[in-house]
Order: structure tokens, then sequence, then C-alpha cells
């Protein structure tokens, strides 16, 4: 999950339990301040009737025969009742409470206030009282609004939220793109800083650049070094070539001192492949070869099986070849392209049981066209699998024939135009080489 994401989720949790809080609360703040509200109300209408009696007796209010009196509005939301008490009673203290008044046989909650008089050397109760259903309706209403507006908020807040902390990511992104990323070679790595005001963003461009600038520096100088140790080891070995073939020429030899020339040229040879290989990789990667070419993948897979037609007769393999049409590569190198298709074809020949199969295909996909050999050879396991772009990395010691560079030569002619390339495989079920050539290669 992205960290905006997080940032949002996190934001509208603590916003909604904030609210989920104010939600609890609110009807409960609302309904004690309309209970306050209410209470000076019921206590300003018994002042004035207590001021009402005290001015024009209780015969100003209409009394039932039994010297009680009960009024109520019209929405039965409000009344107003007195009634004798016993005189042998103390009389009770002015209280305020919710009640449930009996009115035309409905239950009704009321709001009440109670305080005791004498008028006439006679003990009343005066009850005034107004409805709670108004109260109890508002409360229902405050609480779905609080829901309501809360829902929203949330809603609207994670939108806003995920907004700035995309705006906040900018820089932590650019950073990623650009300096993450790494390009193929680190010595086309971009410096430049990234712009931003935030100290923790600005912390971490500046680590990763001192990072890769010490990469750098210790990729090219590796890589220089190979490059001249290759240049510096090709003249000895083509002087000791030459001299050990003038000896062959121009000496008579015994037997057995032959047979030690031969296997000493054997030896050079040998190595003079590998210092080709190291080479070639060398300059792969510091770009010392152009991409100016286009090439037909049909027909360079074609030239390469031609090549090869000798050892796969004397092995007895059958080629299965089925190519979907598609144009050219461009811009390629084609001869390193060779090379690649070249080494692999090769590889399945040469791990390949006799009478066994290999099959080419190519094929359209979404990312762009991929491209498959698939051999019915010895195959490895998966741990072999992990290090076959390895340098020097052998897998079949019996074979003399390997150096441990043909498959890094593939690789890194893989990564020099861009594709991306991987193998599958599993003992004595063959391999399968997958090189995925993009979209963008394409004309």
């Amino acid at each position: 999950m992205k960290l905006q994401v997080k940032l949002a989720i996190y934001n509208a949790l603590s916003k909604g339990i904030i609210f989920a809080a104010f939600g609890i609360l609110l009807p409960i703040l609302t309904e004690q301040v309309v209970y306050d509200h209410i209470d000076k109300r019921l206590v300003a209408r018994t002042d004035r009737i207590m001021k009402i009696i005290s001015r024009g007796g209780i015969n100003e209010i209409i009394l039932e025969q039994d010297c009680s009196f009960e009024s109520y509005n019209i929405f039965k939301e409000e009344f107003v009742s007195i009634t004798p008490l016993r005189n042998d009673m103390p009389p009770p203290e002015t209280q305020i409470s919710n009640e449930q008044v009996l009115v035309e046989n409905e239950k009704l909650n009321h709001r009440v206030v109670k305080q005791a008089f004498v008028y006439d050397n006679q003990q009343y109760m005066l009850r005034i009282g107004e409805g709670l259903g108004t109260i109890e309706q508002l409360n229902k209403a405050v609480v779905q609004f609080s829901l309501t507006l809360m829902i929203l908020f949330i809603v609207v807040s994670i939108f806003i939220d995920i907004g700035f902390a995309r705006l906040m990511l900018r820089p932590f992104n650019r950073i990623v793109k650009q300096k993450l990323r790494l390009p193929k070679n680190p010595s086309m790595y971009v410096f430049q800083p990234v712009k931003t005001s935030t100290h923790e963003f600005r912390y971490l461009d500046d680590s990763i650049n001192e990072l890769m600038r010490k990469t750098r520096d210790a990729f090219l100088i590796e890589k220089e070094f190979i490059a001249n140790v290759a240049h510096e080891l090709l003249t000895p070995i083509s002087i000791l070539q030459n001299r050990f073939e003038n000896m062959l020429v121009e000496h008579e030899l015994s037997e057995q001192a032959e047979d030690k020339v031969m296997e000493s040229l054997k030896t050079l040879k040998r190595l003079s492949k590998i210092i080709k290989a190291l080479l070639m990789i060398s300059k792969i990667e510091n770009d010392q070869f152009l991409k100016q070419d286009s090439a037909d993948l049909d027909t360079l897979i074609e030239d390469v099986c031609d090549e090869l037609e000798d050892l796969i007769q004397e092995k007895q393999i059958v080629l299965v070849k089925s190519m979907e049409p598609v144009a050219p590569v461009t811009p390629v190198n084609r001869s390193l392209l060779f090379n690649m298709i070249f080494n692999l074809v090769n590889n399945a020949i040469r791990y390949n049981n006799i009478g066994g199969n290999i099959f080419i295909r190519g094929e359209r996909v979404p990312d762009g066209y991929r491209l498959q050999i698939q051999d019915s050879g010895i195959g490895m396991d998966g741990s072999q699998i992990n290090n076959i772009f390895d340098r020097f990395k052998r897998f079949n010691p019996s074979d003399d024939q390997g150096y441990g560079l043909g498959l890094p030569i593939v690789k890194t002619i893989s990564d020099f135009h861009g594709f991306s390339i991987s193998m599958d495989s599993k003992p004595m079920k063959g391999a399968t080489v997958t090189i995925l050539i993009p979209k963008s290669s394409f004309q």
C-alpha cells in the first residue's frame, strides 16, 4: 500500500474517531442545554402564576369542584395543574424532573416543575410541565445530521489528504524515478539534486548521490582494469602462439614435444577467447558499440541456424521454428544481436541430448515481442539458475568448451539493447530462455 494512501487512511480514521466521540457527546450536550432552557421557562411561568395568585387570589384561576385545576394546550405539550394537599403533611420542596403524564389515555414525557404553596390555610401543589417530544426528535435529528456530516467530511478529507500527500511526496517520487530506478550504466547517473523543501527528502537525495558517486568510481575502475588487462594480455598471447606455431613448422620435434606444443596452443587459444569475451563485455558496458542498424528477427535466426547447421546435424537435433511476423527491431547493433542469439542456440545444441529437440518461438505480447529458445537437454536446478548470468560460472565441469562467459555476454547484449532476459529450467527436462523485446524497439 502506498504511503499517501496510508496517510489518508490514518487521517480519516483519526477524524472518524473524533467525529464519533463528538456524535456521542453532542446529543447529551444538546439535551442538557435544552433542559436548562426549559427549566428556566418553567421557573419563569411558575413565578408568574404565583404572582397572579398573590395579587388576585386563587380565584383568579378557575378551580374545579374538587378544588383542582388542569389546563393543556392543544398540542398536549404544555400543561398547568393545581391540586390540593393534605394540611397535616409537610410541604414538599420545589423540584424539577422528567415525568410521564397521562393525557387523554396517552402517556407523554414531560419536564415538570413542582412547587407547593399555601392559600387560605390550604396547601396546594402547582405543577407546570412542558413536553419532551420535540427534544427527542431534536436529538434524533442531531444524531442523524452528525452522522451524515461525519461521513461526508471523512470522504472529502480522504480525497483532500490523498491530494496533499501526493503533493508532499512529489519530491520523493522524483527521487525514486531519477535516482533509484538506476540507469544500466552507473557512469550515466545524473547527480542533479531534486528540488524539495523537506529536509528528510533532501537528506535522502544527498545520500543516494554520494552512494552512487562511490559506485560509479568503483565501476569505472573495474571496467578500465578489465579493458587494460585484456589489451595487455592479448599481445603476449599472440607472440606465444606465433612462437609455438613456428616451432612446429621450423623445428623437428619429437612426437612427445609436438603433443606438448599442441596442448600449449590449445591453452593459449582458450585464453585468447576468454580475454576477447571479457573485452567485448567491457566494450558493450562502455557503450563503445553503435546502435544504428535494423534487424529482422526471423532472418537473423535463419542466419544463426544456417551457421550452426553442421553442429545440429552432428547431434541429430530436430529444430522447430515458429515466428509470428513482426516489424524489424531498431535501432540495434546487428552483429551483437547475432552474437546473442548464436550463443543461446549454440548452448541449446551443446547441452542437448542426441536426437533432442530445439524450439524457437516468437510471438507478439502486450508488452512487445517475446522470443523463446527451448531445448530438451540436461537442464539445471534452481540454485544454478540464480547465477546463470554471472561471469565465470560453469555448471558442467566436464564441458571443456565453455568458460562461463557465454550467457554473461548474452545478458550484457540484452541489457545494452533494453531487452529483458530470463531462464526457466529443470534437471533433465531442458531449459527455456525468454527474451522480451519492448514495443519501443520496433518501427
